[in-house]
């Protein structure tokens, strides 16, 4: 049996890191191993009563390339029983040898929408955050929400960012410290379309 005491999560995770050792990923994830899985939330993403479950899973040993998210979806069958569901390589940025302020991480909204976090908080000057809010809509996930926030730790007039919904279009600019309301119009956002393109920043000034 595969050791679990590299795996980060709370009590509350412990019986679903337990079920992860005989439950096969969804086939686009490739191969995996429990000791890769390096965030786990979860919570209610389809709004059907049970539990679903996501997790972020580094495809290296140093955890220095992007991570994928995998979602497994709660069956309803049994308290904690859950499915491979869905699967995206090349998720979220992997930080820097899996620094401390630089690990990515999945988290979930009482809502039931999937948070996917990252950021550099740790090297050189130029630090950032970054949180997309994932929601199911439609039978797809999409990206309800992007949060992005930027500064210079040499220039400190050099900072900003931008809280928008993608769903309406309407959100706040930021640029050095004076907010501005934005309307960039409603768009159906894939969280596929939007990896696929590369996950861009999607503040107005891109």
């Amino acid at each position: 049996m595969k050791e679990l005491v590299s795996i980060p999560v709370t009590v509350c995770h412990l019986p679903l890191v337990a079920g992860l050792i005989s439950v096969s990923p969804p086939a686009a994830a490739g191969d995996w191993h429990v000791e890769s899985v390096v965030s786990v939330a979860t919570g209610d993403l389809d709004g059907d009563g049970a539990r679903d479950a996501a997790l972020l899973v580094a495809p290296d040993p140093d955890g220095t390339d992007d991570h994928a998210l995998i979602v497994l979806r709660g069956t309803g069958f049994d308290e904690g029983a859950m499915e491979p569901w869905l699967s995206y390589p090349n998720a979220v940025w992997g930080g820097s040898g899996m620094m401390v302020g630089n690990r990515p991480s999945v988290d979930f909204t009482a809502s039931g929408s999937l948070l996917l976090k990252s950021g550099n908080e740790a090297i050189g000057r130029n630090r950032w955050n970054q949180t997309v809010t994932l929601a199911w809509r439609d039978n797809d996930l999409l990206v309800a929400g992007f949060t992005y926030g930027f500064h210079d730790t040499l220039d400190l007039d050099a900072n900003g960012g931008c809280d928008i919904n993608i769903l309406t279009g309407n959100g706040i600019s930021t640029d050095n410290g004076r907010d501005s309301r934005v309307s960039l119009g409603s768009q159906r956002l894939e969280l596929s379309a939007w990896i696929a393109a590369g996950a861009p920043i999607l503040c107005p000034d891109g």
